[in-house]
């Protein structure tokens, strides 16, 4: 992966979280006033951006390894 397409991706990826984060903010406001509904279509909505933000993170990983956290942390050894 060129390091132009991995600073694309990691920009991408941080996007995602952020705007996840912003969905969850928006859900606990909703909850805070009992507003149920909404606060289910953020969580929803800050889950589908934390899996797009996984997705992007596994482009990011040169093994492909997506669920063990030992591995993760294996394969990124050379960064050391």
């Amino acid at each position: 992966m060129a390091m132009t397409e991995m600073a694309r991706t990691c920009e991408e990826a941080a996007h995602q979280h952020d705007r996840a984060a912003a969905h969850y903010r928006h859900s606990a406001r909703h909850l805070a006033n009992g507003e149920h509904a909404a606060a289910a279509k953020e969580r929803d909505l800050a889950l589908d951006h934390s899996e797009k933000a996984r997705i992007e993170e596994v482009a990011l990983r040169p093994d492909g390894i997506v669920h063990d956290r030992q591995a993760a942390e294996a394969a990124w050894h050379f960064m050391d």
